[in-house]
């Protein structure tokens, strides 16, 4: 299945999940007319994101590499914070996101001599560029400004937003590639239909409906940026736990410098400014 093609099947199975939450616990809202402009950049952010992701790897970018790439997210998230002024951004502060960055690279197993530039490393880039702005966006979307929506209703209103206009990039992208892992359309079967709901329930709704609920005031951009780099250090837990794949001190190595730079991170913040 393409990346496309998954990424739009998750969105409405999503959808589907979260709308039969919300009508449950009885907290279902429309989204108001004010709102609409803001869901709409907010979805598309999300499915530029989830669509550079996925699609790095379908350019045969390995799995480790596109993991690495994507949370290059810190660099931004920190750049972000420091443009508008939410955060400020030290010499240290700085050398702690690189430091877990460099952690990630460590830990996904990349080796910088075997890495081949190609779409899929831009992709992979691009993901990591397109997730902090999601992140900088969810945080706008959970403050005071639209605390009229729960956090699942948030999520829900990014993802109403996300599969129309994830659509329309997907049918302008076919007038310039026809690569069937990029941007083909095949009729699933019944077993790759249970795969891509068990996607949308525990790797989309659980993960990011729970991002949701971070409150803004608690934790800075760049701390929360930091704190989601324990993302590969758990691909590398289920890769022993589940599949009795090797892991070598280098990726042990790389563990340490992540947990390490968001311990510092933490010891920075908690100073007073």
């Amino acid at each position: 299945m393409s990346s496309l093609e998954q990424l739009l099947l998750r969105l409405g199975f999503s959808l589907v999940i979260l709308l039969l939450v919300s009508i449950a616990t009885g907290k279902f809202q429309l989204v108001r007319a004010n709102d609409i402009p803001f869901f709409g950049v907010f979805g598309l952010v999300y499915a530029l994101f989830a669509f550079s992701g996925l699609s790095s790897i379908a350019f045969g970018t390995p799995i480790a590499v596109s993991v690495a790439l994507v949370y290059t997210q810190p660099i931004y998230t920190a750049l972000m914070a420091w443009l508008t002024r939410r955060e400020k951004v030290t010499a240290t502060s700085l050398g702690v996101v690189f430091l877990g960055v460099f952690g990630v690279f460590l830990v996904a197993g990349l080796n910088p001599a075997n890495v081949q530039f190609g779409l899929g490393i831009f992709f992979g880039l691009l993901a990591g560029f397109f997730y902090a702005v999601y992140l900088w966006l969810k945080r706008r979307a959970t403050s005071s400004m639209l605390n009229a929506y729960t956090p699942s209703q948030v999520l829900f209103n990014t993802f109403l937003f996300a599969a129309p206009l994830l659509t329309i990039v997907g049918l302008m992208l076919r007038n310039f590639s026809v690569d069937p892992l990029f941007v083909g359309i095949t009729m699933p079967d019944l077993f790759q239909l249970s795969l891509i709901l068990l996607f949308a329930a525990f790797s989309t709704v659980l993960p990011y409906g729970l991002l949701n609920y971070v409150k803004t005031g608690d934790v800075l951009p760049t701390t929360e940026g930091l704190l989601l780099l324990g993302d590969p250090i758990l691909h590398a837990l289920w890769a022993i736990l589940f599949f009795n794949q090797f892991v070598s001190f280098t990726q042990y190595l790389g563990g340490g410098l992540v947990l390490l730079s968001a311990a510092l991170n933490l010891k920075i913040t908690s100073k007073p400014m």
